[in-house]
């Protein structure tokens, strides 16, 4: 079995090298303590800071989070980003804190979590693996390999119906063709179930502070994508574009 620092190591590689290299296999016996031990190590050995985070759900209902970093984040209109290991894209309403909020707070005073937030925002999740076959990666694999994230672009425009998405489509383009037209249907139910689980389990390497920048999961599932070119999100009257290169 690999030890923690070899994982490390091939993640970093994998990262560095912009390759999808990886055996998931080799993650299958961490459990969500280590995966998060491996993230630190990945983050520490690239080099790297979050420029935002990303939550998420396990099956367990335990809210989770993963960084993405602040070398691939980038605001729309104003941005390229290297497609070599990219997945797909997912448009996403994400939120901005405008206060502190620790894991006591928010299970004691679930309002206190909504009154933590600053305002919302419209951006596009760029997706990204360094397994080889992620479809071979368990929960805390994935996990460990920042939940698929890659980079991140927004429009930092606050967004006038906050967390509410429904009756509004999501299109997606790229180079003017549709990869994606349909309802906003988010991943985890709600545009903030995952930011409300996380906060109430929240981990120490991704405090929510005042400033800090979340993205609580998808409004299309994850749209495959393939080739290079601009990029274009709407969700009613915001926009996020970029040049996928």
């Amino acid at each position: 079995m690999a030890t923690e620092t070899e994982l490390i190591d091939l993640l970093v590689a994998a990262q560095r090298a912009s390759r999808s290299e990886v055996d998931a296999t080799l993650f299958a016996d961490i459990d969500r303590t280590a995966a998060y031990r491996i993230q630190a190590g990945v983050l520490s050995a690239l080099g790297e800071t979050p420029a935002l985070i990303k939550t998420a759900v396990q099956p367990d209902g335990v809210g989770i989070a993963a960084p993405i970093f602040a070398s691939r984040f980038g605001q729309s209109g104003s941005f390229a980003l290297s497609g070599a290991t990219v997945t797909g894209l997912e448009v996403e309403v994400g939120l901005v804190l405008g206060s502190d909020l620790s894991a006591d707070t928010a299970n004691a005073d679930e309002a206190a979590i909504v009154e933590a937030i600053d305002h919302y925002f419209v951006g596009i999740e760029v997706c990204g693996t360094r397994f080889a076959d992620r479809k071979l990666a368990g929960v805390q694999a994935g996990l460990a390999d920042n939940m698929s994230s890659y980079g991140y672009v927004i429009n930092p425009t606050a967004r006038d119906l906050g967390a509410d998405i429904e009756q509004f489509d999501v299109l997606l383009s790229l180079d003017g063709v549709p990869l994606h037209q349909g309802p906003a249907k988010h991943s985890f139910g709600t545009v903030l179930n995952s930011f409300v689980r996380y906060a109430k389990t929240q981990v120490p390497a991704y405090p929510l502070r005042t400033g800090t920048i979340i993205t609580t999961g998808s409004l299309c599932g994850l749209v495959p994508v393939s080739g290079t070119g601009r990029v274009e999100a709407v969700l009613g009257n915001h926009t996020v574009e970029f040049i996928l290169t």
